[in-house]
């Protein structure tokens, strides 16, 4: 670990973050013209969500409920073609709190000491995607109206209060006065501030305080900069793939940040590696957005009384990704 202050941390990290958006505010115009030209790579996954229930009781579960996230369909990256459940007894589409997004509802009985496996196959179209370089170019069908108030508050491992982010923001915004150079400074500053380390989740504070974190903490920390900078932004969830196409859950984080009048997509943490070709407002066909604004993956139901049984009752989740449409 770095072990210099934190004061001279900041100081040294701060020159060479406005120093580097300098430079990206010159050059952002021509590689928006790079990218209008680039040959656009559109590739449709469908994601399969695989729910398994074991009943190792000697009665049926009656009316057993499970919830499950909706991959998000109003993303510059994706679009959902379709949600395709296995036959079960009821399906409801749903809405999370705050604009974060849609889960499914989906209930069915389980028979006495069985193992119940239910498939959601989740058919997307992926894209690469380019902030546009004016208004004419930009899409309406990627406007937003205006952004639940919640998205500018503090909330859990987003401090954008504590006294240590809110004095960053305000460097920044003696700076910068534009909005996008402001927002720019705010995704370089992870970058500048963070050592890449795998841990449990500890969001933006621990972040600026202890200068470590991986993806979560990078993504925490630009969404808290950019609420303290008075831009609403929220977290997402997302499935990163390469080779791996199996997961238990999703495996990175990223940010959104409302910016005129539409949701852009952030990624400080895979800024670091250009193979991976995301950033401020730019992105890959690589990953899959489930979810937004920390809300549960999926969640689950039991009818009253199950949990007073002699015997277990296991529930468990796996995802994966499968090239084109289709089943198993």
């Amino acid at each position: 670990m770095i072990k210099q202050s934190l004061n001279l941390q900041r100081v040294g990290a701060l020159a060479t973050l406005l120093i580097t958006v300098a430079l990206l505010m010159v050059s952002s115009t021509a590689k928006a013209s790079d990218s209008a030209i680039a040959e656009i790579s559109v590739k449709t996954y469908t994601l399969v969500a695989e729910i398994t229930v074991r009943n190792h009781t000697d009665q049926p579960i009656q009316g057993y409920i499970h919830r499950i996230a909706i991959p998000v369909d109003d993303h510059m990256q994706q679009h959902v073609l379709a949600v395709r459940p296995d036959s079960v007894a009821r399906v409801e589409r749903k809405e999370f709190d705050h604009d974060a997004g849609e889960y499914l509802e989906l209930e069915w009985d389980i028979f006495a000491n069985e193992e119940s496996i239910k498939r959601v196959y989740f058919d997307i179209l992926v894209d690469s995607y380019q902030i546009p370089v004016d208004e004419v170019e930009r899409s309406p069908s990627t406007l937003y109206s205006v952004p639940d108030k919640s998205y500018l508050e503090p909330s859990k491992y987003i401090e954008s209060e504590a006294s240590e982010i809110v004095r960053l923001a305000r460097h920044i915004e003696r700076s910068y006065s534009d909005p996008e150079a402001r927002l720019r400074a705010a995704y370089l500053t992870p970058q500048q501030l963070i050592e890449y380390r795998r841990q449990p989740t500890r969001g933006a504070l621990y972040a600026v305080t202890a200068r470590q974190g991986d993806c979560t903490e990078f993504s925490a920390l630009f969404v808290a900069l950019a609420r303290a900078l008075g831009y609403p932004a929220r977290m997402t969830s997302e499935f990163l793939f390469t080779e791996k196409r199996a997961f238990s859950q999703p495996n990175h984080h990223a940010a959104e940040v409302y910016l005129n009048n539409r949701w852009i997509p952030v990624d400080a943490n895979l800024a670091l590696d250009p193979s991976f070709g995301y950033g401020f407002g730019e992105g890959q066909n690589r990953k899959i957005v489930l979810n937004r604004n920390s809300v549960w993956v999926w969640s689950n139901l039991f009818p009253r009384g199950v949990s007073k049984r002699r015997g277990n009752v296991d529930v468990s989740m796996h995802w994966r990704i499968l090239d084109g449409q289709g089943v198993d």
